[in-house]
């Protein structure tokens, strides 16, 4: 009782420590709080409102091309193997063609034909349930029928993907053809599952480009072809019968990685010249009238990549694709579609609706004037997307254990810092708060590191952590070298600050820091193509409620509140914001989690108490919220609608309980990530067990803190309760509390070492040591 009686007095003299209940707000504070929460509401509402009243296209179909609609799928063409010698016919039609790389995930990680033909039939990601894990097979050829052709067991294709999560309609297409009285035209096996109605029947079908007149495609209204040659290549490797067999493996010039097989790649090239001569005859007896697509719909072996997609010609809306980048409302990036686009864009040639297709129409953008540049453009987007894939599960390893690491260093440290000898003692806690701060930086400097192609140099794993570790190293500095570095909250502010700017400037100028990010995105992956990502969700949420804690902290010891309340309702209105605008944000369960824990967080800052009132108030003005956004969106038309009103539509479909056990089971299932389940607990058993002592948490380093710097508890309280709720609303389950305490403890974690280094240590025996009483931060600006 002496000591705590002792640490009573000695606050008594520094700024901003609180030693009673908060006194109860002014009714100015009170009006204050009303209007600003009546603000963060309507920011929230902005977006929905702004999307409700702008127009859109008629779900209704646009008029139709006059000449036939052809699709050539190549599996596994991908831009880099593209150029005027292997394949001169394609590199001169890409010129007069809107071009782009093309994301086929389907229902599975890899796109095998099969899978990439059933979902251009379906326009939705389909899968088929005869395919192997380690094997591609090719799609069979259906049985002649007349000059049609049909697929006997057709229905299974169609049952098991009604049934499957993503309720996939395979037949879409070519049954939407003949529902409007026209004709499908197949050429090749995997064509006709493509161009098949829902019975599997194809009106006319040939086997081989060789076969094909030029008065099928002017009967046809649908023609799709099929050319395979890549994905022959690999069923049968090709084996040269004179090569020896080297029989020293360990010898001393042994290499560490296989070289390339020149003969595979040899017979690679032959393939690709071949597909490129099939490609001419089809050129050769194509109508002038005709809308030609050329898509690589899978891949042909191996793991999926983004391919190659060009569109010629007439195409929807009565836009004539003859240069630039493709571009789609499903990505909003110039240069990049996805495979279910590509059905709806063949569809709305037509002049049939796509309503009930998940894709968007392709449109052209602008790409450099310079061809060889475009591709070369196209070619790292895939470049950079395959490397980011290789290295996200050991860079996640390495985040995981580097966090692990400061953890089980801070607690050691934290242990051992009663030590008498005040200079090692403040040593010790200095380097433990350096290293906290860079813990906590570690997020947005992998954000930061995308400023530098990393990905393009000859080692992209050591470049990759080299990026991260320099820029981390930068901002750590920023935080430590002005004068905010002798406050509590200083450092932690400037970090917090740092990690909310970077998010929120990438996020108004595309998202170009996220893409291809090893804690973003990537368009291999295609679980989003634009806006915020969870993980991102889960950094800059967490960041946002520190650093308006700090800031307010700051304000509040200069007796300014009423200041602090309106900064954190203001920055915290400008985040929903930018989380909800469709094109900024776009994320959904983003505006679900971040508003509970900015209300919990301008609440504490005003000096209310978080009742069991104010809770339910809160969470009813997040379902509201949410709630009216998505109807406002789904007034909408279908195909200008974002995933809001999407999901609105579902609700009202009945479709909305398959949607919410798809999302649920994904969150359970992400608890199975020991790697981020293990963070995640670390996380929270470092938080209460070490930073505070659960026998007496006034004794605590983490209480102490909040005596100093009470907005401390308000910003870390409305973290863990975004992350909560982040956890509950999102598919990414673990990954958004793990991210967020990645932040969150850390920066705690700096503000708790300079309370030790403040006060000095609490002995056992329950008596000060050290000499640092008289050290206040009435010296100091944070």
């Amino acid at each position: 009782m002496a000591l705590r009686g002792r640490r009573t007095r000695a606050l008594k003299d520094v700024p901003g420590a609180v030693t009673r209940p908060a006194a109860r707000v002014s009714v100015r504070l009170r009006a204050a709080f009303a209007v600003l929460a009546a603000l963060a509401l309507a920011a929230a509402l902005a977006p929905a409102a702004h999307a409700a009243a702008r127009p859109g296209p008629a779900a209704a179909a646009e008029q139709a091309v006059d000449g036939p609609v052809v699709v050539v799928g190549v599996p596994g063409l991908m831009w880099e193997e593209i150029d005027p010698e292997t394949m001169p016919r394609l590199w001169a039609l890409a010129q007069d063609s809107a071009i782009g790389d093309m994301s086929i995930r389907t229902a599975t990680s890899r796109t095998c034909p099969v899978d990439g033909w059933l979902t251009l039939s379906a326009g939705q990601r389909a899968f088929s349930q005869r395919q192997q894990y380690f094997i591609c097979e090719l799609p069979v050829a259906p049985e002649r029928d007349g000059r049609g052709a049909v697929f006997p067991d057709y229905e299974d294709f169609v049952e098991e993907n009604a049934a499957s999560a993503y309720g996939a309609r395979v037949g879409a297409l070519g049954g939407a053809v003949r529902e409007a009285g026209g004709t499908t035209l197949a050429v090749g096996a995997g064509a006709a599952l493509a161009a098949a109605d829902h019975d599997g029947r194809v009106d006319t079908y040939v086997s081989g480009v060789g076969g094909l007149r030029q008065e099928d495609l002017d009967a046809a209204t649908l023609a799709v072809i099929d050319l395979d040659g890549l994905a022959d290549l690999y069923l049968e490797p090709p084996v040269d019968p004179d090569a020896e067999v080297d029989e020293e493996v360990d010898g001393p010039d042994a290499e560490d990685e296989p070289e390339p097989d020149p003969i595979q790649h040899e017979h690679r090239l032959e393939a690709l010249a071949a597909i490129d001569d099939e490609l001419g005859r089809v050129l050769d007896v194509l109508p002038d009238d005709a809308t030609l697509m050329v898509a690589g719909v899978s891949v042909e072996a191996g793991e999926s990549n983004l391919n190659a997609a060009l569109l010629h010609g007439p195409g929807p809306g009565g836009t004539r694709f003859d240069g630039g980048f493709l571009t789609s409302d499903s990505t909003r990036r110039d240069g990049l579609v996805t495979l279910t686009d590509a059905t709806a864009t063949v569809v709305s040639s037509m002049g049939l609706p796509t309503s009930g297709m998940v894709g968007r129409v392709w449109k052209q953008g602008e790409r450099p004037g310079d061809f060889a540049t475009a591709v070369g453009d196209l070619a790292d987007l895939n470049t950079a997307a395959k490397v980011v894939g290789s290295l996200t599960a050991g860079f996640f390893a390495f985040f995981v254990a580097l966090q692990l690491l400061i953890y089980a260093a801070a607690a050691y440290a934290l242990h051992r810092y009663s030590d008498r000898d005040r200079k090692k003692r403040d040593l010790v806690l200095s380097v433990t708060r350096v290293v906290a701060l860079g813990g906590a930086a570690f997020p947005v400097s992998s954000y930061l590191s995308n400023l530098i192609p990393w990905w393009s140099s000859d080692a992209p794993q050591l470049a990759l952590i080299g990026c991260v570790l320099l820029t981390d190293a930068v901002v750590v500095a920023l935080a430590m070298a002005g004068p905010w570095r002798r406050g509590i909250l200083g450092p932690m502010t400037v970090v917090a600050g740092i990690t909310t700017a970077v998010l929120f400037i990438d996020m108004l100028t595309g998202a170009n820091l996220q893409l291809n990010s090893p804690t973003g995105y990537t368009p291999i992956v295609a679980g989003r193509f634009y806006g915020l990502g969870n993980i991102a969700f889960a950094t800059f949420a967490t960041g946002m409620l520190m650093a308006v804690a700090g800031v307010a902290h700051y304000l509040i010891r200069r007796g300014h509140r009423t200041a602090a309340v309106a900064t954190a309702a203001v920055v915290g209105t400008a985040t929903i914001f930018v989380i909800g605008w469709p094109g900024l944000g776009t994320d959904f369960g983003g505006v679900i989690a971040i508003i509970p824990g900015l209300a919990v967080t301008v609440l504490m800052i005003s000096g209310r108490r978080v009742t069991w009132r104010w809770s339910l108030g809160i969470a009813a003005t997040a379902v509201g919220v949410i709630g009216l956004m998505a109807y406002l969106d789904f007034l909408r038309p279908p195909s200008e609608r974002s995933h809001f009103g999407l999901f609105f539509s579902q609700l009202l479909g009945g479709e909305a309980a398959t949607v919410i056990s798809r999302k649920l089971a994904a969150m359970l299932g992400s608890l199975g990530n020991w790697q981020l389940t293990l963070l995640s607990a670390c996380a929270l058993l470092f938080l209460f067990a070490v930073l505070n002592k659960p026998t007496d948490w006034r004794m605590g380093a983490l209480q102490r803190a909040y005596e100093y710097a009470p907005t401390l508890r308000a910003g870390l309280t409305g973290s863990l309760v975004t992350a909560l709720v982040g956890f509950a609303v999102n598919d990414s389950g673990i990954a958004i509390p793990a991210l967020a305490l990645t932040v969150a403890v850390p920066l705690t974690l700096s503000a708790c070492t300079w309370v030790l280094q403040q006060e000095g240590p609490l002995e056992r025996d329950g008596v000060r040591g050290g000499d640092d009483s008289g050290r206040s931060e009435a010296r100091t600006p944070l």
